[in-house]
């Protein structure tokens, strides 16, 4: 199962992201590197059914389904990831 999904973060914006593998599983966050998007995951997902986890692979801010961070540095980055995980 692959499927894009958005959400509205705390300050308005959207972060598009993609969930991959068991949907019932262990969630696990994939933060791939620059350039790459969502769509970053290993081409077969059957592995991540088999070992029960749950991929979820966020575009970075201003790409991909994800809307622009006017005010984004490498240190608060993270906190778009922490808010999809909560």
């Amino acid at each position: 199962m692959i499927a894009d999904q958005i959400i509205t973060l705390s300050d308005g914006r959207n972060l598009g992201y993609c969930v991959h593998g068991d949907s019932a599983g262990t969630p696990v966050l994939f933060i791939h590197g620059n350039p790459g998007s969502r769509y970053m995951h290993h081409p077969d997902t059957s592995i991540a059914i088999r070992l029960g986890v749950r991929m979820i692979t966020p575009d970075r801010p201003g790409y991909g389904l994800s809307d622009f961070n006017p005010k984004r540095t490498l240190a608060n980055t993270p906190d778009d990831f922490i808010e999809l995980m909560d």
